[in-house]
């Protein structure tokens, strides 16, 4: 029944239903060539015509172009009507709107980092990516800050329960997925009502879609009930919700305003290894002590008020600056947590992850799902080998689902071409979205590297430079790379020719993967 609900309220499901209104379409022209041929086709193409005019003028990566433009003119009414339903809609356009405000309020709390940015450049810090993510508001700088890296979401949990447990003003947590009836959760959600009842201030938030048939449905009901309050992001709507598309992919949890925990665990048993899916499931994750806890205050607060009231001005501004100024014991480096969000263009996700491979002197390694990239970090990574980096990428060996896997096979043989090594994990899954450079960049966060994360969803991530923990992200790469199998050219040309195939036609319509 869950399954079937899933699909019902999926654009999976649109697209089915415009395939039959594309079958209805073609019965209507075979009936009708007799006596109305021309004037069938003449606007056919018209309205085809008039789509395309009307994409390649919008300013958009160029594989959403391509693929739309595929779309309209081979199928067209199916591409017509799929074309207009994710480029209009007057709930996108009110939840954009929604989402300025938000940003504006708490904004206007937003402190100066200008002076940080010098002390990085000062202390020999390419700074770039932290300059572009103040300049463009999706982020802002920190010193100050502790880092702590989790290269599992095992090790992740036992902390979290522990900075859960010493909470005395405020919790706040938004996940992408939330299982309630997983361990994990059971867990959090016990020391989540206690903390309610101690006059602790708790708001949990979750992705409606990505909580469909794990969660009840009066799930938010329920936690209101014991003095959670709970907001529910684009929750299912029916079929023609145009923003379904864009689903808010981030995990964040932040106690007090001066602890932050962040990376690729959602709260399912899965990725703790209470239960095996699909293998062992590697994932990675971050927790930040200190001044940088702020940054995923603010990200959480805009995304809140989104959807919900703004807390007056001293409320709010309390929650941003609750643990600015104090010292972070053995602080060192500077993180940036940033947010990135598909009502703009700036695409930070991507910026990022060029940026450190543009940047990179020694190495860059990658540990990522799925992978199908544009033509930007295809490049970034060409330039990077060119000039003498050690480029490695890291993905799973057991799939969680086998048409993406397939689409980020077929990108192998373009990364065999450039000089790219790829490694896939032996052992099961990797969920991590972790990327290293030279023991002194990383950015770990919620962004996989595909078109669906770096553009369609609403994600977080840390952009950390000169942080000690980088020493520890490394030490995992190398320790992961220890159980993975390297894939060579030989590898790849041994799958059978009817999946390389698959993969390079699923690449055109990898965008909507």
């Amino acid at each position: 029944m869950n399954k079937i609900f899933r699909l019902v309220y999926s654009n999976k499901f649109f697209a089915i239903t415009t395939l039959l209104i594309q079958l209805g379409f073609i019965l209507v022209f075979v009936f009708s060539m007799s006596m109305n041929t021309r004037y069938f086709l003449l606007a056919s193409n018209l309205i085809s015509t008039m789509l395309i005019i009307f994409e390649v003028n919008r300013h958009e990566e160029s594989a959403f172009k391509i693929t739309w433009i595929m779309l309209i003119a081979v199928i067209p009414a199916f591409g017509w009507f799929f074309y207009v339903y994710t480029h209009t809609g007057v709930i996108s356009r009110s939840l954009k709107d929604a989402q300025a405000a938000a940003l504006r309020s708490v904004n206007r709390f937003r402190r100066d980092d200008s002076d940080i940015i010098k002390r990085m450049e000062a202390d020999g810090c390419s700074a770039s990516f932290a300059k572009f993510l103040s300049h463009t508001g999706s982020g802002s700088v920190f010193a100050n800050s502790k880092i702590k890296y989790y290269p599992l979401g095992d090790d992740m949990l036992v902390d979290i329960l522990d900075s859960l447990e010493a909470a005395r003003k405020f919790i706040f947590l938004e996940f992408f997925i939330i299982n309630h009836s997983s361990y994990m959760w059971h867990e959090i959600e016990r020391v989540l009502q206690k903390k309610a009842a101690e006059g602790v201030k708790v708001r949990v938030m979750y992705d409606g879609m990505g909580c469909v048939g794990i969660t009840s449905k009066d799930f938010d009901k329920h936690l209101e009930r014991h003095g959670i309050e709970c907001r529910i992001f684009s929750p299912v709507q029916p079929l023609l919700s145009t923003y379904q598309n864009n689903r808010d992919h981030r995990k964040i949890i932040v106690v007090d305003g001066k602890t932050a925990f962040s990376g690729g665990i959602n709260l399912a048993d899965e990725y703790i290894n209470k239960i095996d899916r699909f293998g062992h499931w590697k994932d990675t994750g971050i927790r930040i002590c200190g001044d940088g806890a702020s940054g995923y205050t603010q990200m959480f607060l805009t995304m809140w008020y989104t959807v919900s009231e703004a807390d007056d001005d001293n409320e709010m501004k309390e929650y941003i600056d609750a643990q600015l100024g104090s010292v972070a014991s053995d602080a060192g480096g500077y993180v940036a947590p940033f947010c990135d969000t598909p009502l703009d263009s700036i695409a930070a996700g991507r910026i990022g992850y060029t940026d450190i491979l543009n940047n990179a002197r020694q190495y860059v390694h990658i540990m990522t799902p799925y992978f199908a990239i544009d033509d930007m970090i295809y490049e970034a990574m060409r330039y990077a080998v060119t000039r003498g980096v050690d480029v490695k990428l890291i993905m799973p060996g057991v799939p969680d689902k086998k048409i993406p896997y397939c689409l980020a096979r077929s990108y192998y043989r373009d990364l065999f071409d450039i000089g790219v090594e790829v490694y896939e994990y032996v052992p099961g899954f990797v969920h991590a979205k972790t990327t290293v450079s030279d023991n002194c960049r990383a950015i770990v966060g919620t962004v996989n590297y595909d078109y669906r994360s770096l553009y369609l969803h609403y994600e977080c991530a840390s952009y950390m430079e000169n942080v000690p923990a980088i020493a520890d992200m490394e030490r995992d790469m190398i320790d992961t790379l220890s159980k993975c199998r390297h894939i060579t050219i030989t590898e790849y040309k041994n799958y059978p020719w009817y999946y390389r195939f698959t993969g390079r036609v699923l690449r055109l319509i990898a965008t909507m993967i």
